[in-house]
């Protein structure tokens, strides 16, 4: 995470700085919407700093995909096929990592940082322009593809949100300066200070002799590690955004008051999810799915969501444990609890349980399968 090299997180707040700065003073002159256009050289400066192979690849992934984006808005015949490879033609490089990673003959001279999230707003701008036809502007493209406050990692952008926050950035005020200042500090907080400390109880428990309540410690600090991780880096990719008067989207919505995994998916890593919901709905044309549909889609969903992670058993296996809860809440009607006709107790309940099962699936992003046998093995001895 380029926030967590003080090098980078320097260069980075510098030149948030001064764009914040030429934002304030362009806006006293009604010209604030002229500077977010300009912040894709700042965004160059970075990565160019960070590698010069990753800036390599990237402006020729941008570019490459761009004409994707501009091919399949203007093409007449075959449209339907096409757009389907132009999606897999933006995939291709985090196939190709996932693959090399297992194939030590295929060549592996590039970086690649930040494919996993890139790949996703790539086949987002070609979505927008298969489904709307609209014209998008190379330098947009360019500024929505290498923003680099959510280069790494998420909060993830869809196109039709960033154009118009370019279009229409936010007043940089003292208010909004505040904010942005005192959510960096808190994620910050969350990533360096708060993460620091359960990862240390964590590791220390890992290594101790496996009991039941040794494994449910390890099994809450995996849920804990895994929220202040993500929920730290969001907290900072949202504040360095706000300060270049970009809103970036939000990617936590209080993922303890969901009473079912169906909600859960909807507060947690929340662009994700919905980058995933919202795709698959336009494909369906909006149609009413049965049960059995909907349980398939879940179970794919979660399968692409935990495999997108990492071509690996483990995350195999992960899939599958997150597939067959959402299949099944589907089948069974389970999806959603209706506050108001439902108790509280039961409401509390379902939230827990929901929770509880969460935090049991944390571990396979946590541990090694070795490390998760063993704490497995631990909830079972007294």
């Amino acid at each position: 995470m380029w926030f967590l090299q003080i090098d980078i997180l320097i260069r980075i707040l510098t030149g948030t700085v001064i764009l914040a700065v030429a934002s304030g003073i362009a806006g006293k002159f009604g010209r604030q919407s002229s500077v977010p256009k300009w912040i894709v050289l700042f965004d160059l400066l970075v990565i160019f700093y960070v590698s010069k192979r990753l800036l390599v690849f990237y402006v020729g992934y941008t570019l490459v995909t761009f004409a994707l984006v501009r091919f399949i808005r203007i093409v007449k015949r075959g449209r339907k096929p096409l757009f389907l490879l132009c999606c897999i033609a933006c995939a291709v490089p985090l196939l190709y990592t996932r693959t090399a990673a297992y194939l030590d003959f295929l060549p592996y001279g590039l970086s690649m940082v930040g494919i996993a999230y890139n790949m996703l707003k790539a086949i987002d701008a070609v979505y927008f322009s298969y489904y709307t036809e609209k014209k998008i502007p190379l330098l947009t493209y360019a500024n929505f593809m290498l923003f680099v406050p959510v280069f790494t990692a998420g909060p993830i952008f869809r196109y039709r949100d960033f154009e118009k926050s370019m279009a229409k950035p936010e007043p940089i005020t003292s208010a909004l300066v505040e904010r942005s200042v005192k959510r960096l500090i808190r994620g910050m907080f969350k990533k360096i200070v708060a993460a620091a400390v359960a990862v240390q109880i964590f590791d220390f428990l890992l290594a101790a002799v496996p009991h039941w309540y040794i494994s449910l410690a390890l099994m809450a600090l995996s849920y804990l590690i895994l929220y202040l991780d993500m929920a730290g880096y969001a907290d900072m990719a949202i504040a360095i955004g706000g300060l270049m008067g970009i809103k970036v989207p939000e990617n936590f919505k209080h993922p303890l008051k969901a009473a079912s995994f169906t909600q859960f998916w909807r507060n947690w890593h929340v662009s994700l999810s919905d980058w995933i919901k919202e795709h698959i709905f336009v494909l369906l044309n909006g149609k009413k799915l049965s049960r059995q549909v909907a349980a398939a889609i879940g179970f794919g969903t979660m399968m692409f969501m935990s495999l997108w992670h990492g071509f690996t058993p483990i995350m195999a296996a992960d899939g599958l444990f997150n597939g067959v809860l959402l299949a099944a809440e589907n089948l069974f009607g389970l999806t959603t609890v209706d506050r108001k006709k439902s108790s509280r107790a039961y409401y509390v309940f379902r939230c827990v349980l929901t929770n509880l099962i969460f935090a049991f699936n944390t571990m396979f992003y946590t541990m090694t399968a070795a490390q998760l046998l063993g704490v497995l093995r631990g909830f079972i001895t007294l």
